[in-house]
């Protein structure tokens, strides 16, 4: 088995975000400066078109974080003190390493580091449901229509896990794009005080287009998975300066969401007031110059545009269906 599979690290933002169940604005803490030989072609992001929106992008995902030593300390010393993550089972860790791909580096570091994180953060904040479905959130598509497994493996994959695991990890790509896309969340956002109504949800599979429908509970705990598995892309810093960011835009309506109508699991704290504005700790590159002449509304269309197309190009239905309880559900067309 490879050291790839076999192994994954935690940075220190991780360790603390699994410690502490939290995100933060850790500005005073860390520097932030462009990754020396970044190359976004090697990772997940690497089949984004346009210069534009790659070298924003770019800006985004390639850089490095530099800690204080009294932040390294601390972090360090809170993550000791929690208990340690169980080891991913061998059956799915062979399946993996034997009949999938995962060799692709993700946003920061390689694919196992990022799943790494998100076991061990369900492990330890989202103990009322299983930490496989966010091991294997990847194996049926990414954002950026890369396709760890291949489709004839699935019938493989349900024998090596549980029928509800299976269920939220077939789920889980297309419950991603709609939360990047956004439409979805303003339509909960518009009904946040009858959320309550909501019967089931339509969709369709990334992988293959096929059609499946989540039950509401089924959908809360889908939305609680990618809650978690968001806060591994949000900025380090400077929340107020990275407002323009998509994914960070969609965790604070998400967030917004599930804690204000009761329908949050998972231990994920968020407080954005404690965000800063000054970007002083980052070096300037010049994806970070467009991004600060850009408005933010035409930033955050363009990653809502990028989703839309990376479906459109693999045939891939981004529409849904809510049951609101009142008869037959409206088709988002997306």
């Amino acid at each position: 088995m490879s050291a790839i599979l076999e192994k994954g690290k935690l940075d220190v933002r991780r360790k603390h975000q699994i410690a502490e169940h939290k995100a933060q604005d850790y500005y005073g803490e860390v520097i932030v400066v462009p990754a020396s030989n970044f190359d976004l072609n090697s990772t997940i992001f690497g089949s984004l078109e346009g210069a534009l929106p790659r070298t924003v992008v770019k800006s985004k995902i390639g850089v490095e974080l530099f800690w204080s030593d009294k932040a390294i300390q601390r972090i360090n010393t809170q993550f000791d003190s929690i208990p340690v993550a169980p080891d991913f089972p061998a059956p799915l860790i062979n399946f993996m390493q034997n009949d999938c791909d995962f060799a692709m580096e993700h946003a920061d570091g390689s694919f196992m580091d990022h799943l790494k994180f998100c076991f061990e953060y369900c492990h330890a904040n989202f103990k009322k449901h299983s930490a496989v479905p966010l091991l294997l959130h990847s194996i049926m598509g990414v954002g950026t229509n890369f396709f760890p497994m291949p489709v004839d493996k699935i019938p493989k994959l349900k024998e090596l896990c549980s029928a509800e695991d299976f269920k939220h990890i077939e789920a889980f790509p297309s419950v991603l794009r709609l939360v990047i896309h956004q439409d979805l969340l303003l339509e909960l956002l518009d009904k946040i005080d009858s959320l309550d109504s909501l019967k089931s949800i339509t969709m369709h599979r990334v992988i293959d287009n096929g059609e499946f429908v989540l039950q509401a509970e089924d959908l809360w705990i889908a939305l609680n998975y990618q809650l978690c598995h968001m806060l591994d892309f949000l900025p380090a810093s400077s929340w107020y300066a990275q407002l323009d960011d998509g994914m960070f835009d969609a965790f604070i309506k998400l967030h917004k969401i599930l804690s204000t109508s009761g329908k949050q699991i998972a231990k994920v704290d968020f407080d954005m007031t404690s965000g800063e504005k000054s970007t002083d700790n980052y070096s300037i590159t010049l994806g970070g110059f467009f991004r600060s002449i850009l408005p933010t509304s035409v930033s955050l269309k363009l990653s809502k545009k990028a989703i839309a197309k990376f479906s459109k190009k693999i045939n891939h239905d981004i529409s849904y269906t809510i049951d609101w309880g009142e008869g037959e559900g409206e088709t988002n067309k997306i």
